[in-house]
């Protein structure tokens, strides 16, 4: 190639990709901190349903679970294992839930129960159970928005 022939090839390929560029959409540090998550996340009431295996055989819960917003949690759920029902069972636990909206459910007991991860700005997560033996996940919905109030 002759230089006069190189150097256009070379101002080419960095107009491309100098407009190229243009086009992509900035991220700023700031985004991160505006979508991170905290207990806060959780607040207010959350229907579920649970299903899956435990060492019991099949199972399926339908709940609701309420959040203060400050890692407490207080519920109800009703739990069908093999056929065997369990109505009207009382919840209460604490929960945490960190900057990347990965958290996690404490029994009373001081025990990791479950394992969660919060979406769409706290209006749902979903859930899987750390109980040796079973394969169980959840999903939680909020039953009310602030917007419905």
């Amino acid at each position: 190639m002759k230089p006069r022939t190189v150097s256009m090839v070379a101002i080419a390929l960095a107009s491309g990709l100098l407009f190229s560029n243009a086009q992509i959409e900035r991220v700023h540090a700031d985004d991160r901190h505006e979508r991170a998550c905290s207990n806060k996340t959780l607040k207010g009431s959350y229907g579920s349903y649970r299903t899956g295996n435990s060492s019991m055989g099949p199972t399926a819960g339908v709940g609701r679970l309420t959040f203060d917003g400050n890692g407490n949690s207080h519920g109800v759920q009703n739990v069908s294992r093999n056929g065997t029902f369990m109505l009207d069972n009382p919840t209460l636990g604490t929960y945490e839930v960190a900057e990347d909206c990965t958290g996690r459910f404490i029994d009373t007991m001081g025990n990791e129960v479950s394992r969660i991860v919060v979406v769409d700005d706290g209006k749902e997560f979903y859930g899987l159970s750390l109980t040796a033996g079973t394969a169980i996940y959840g999903v939680w919905k909020k039953i009310h928005n602030d917007r419905d109030r």
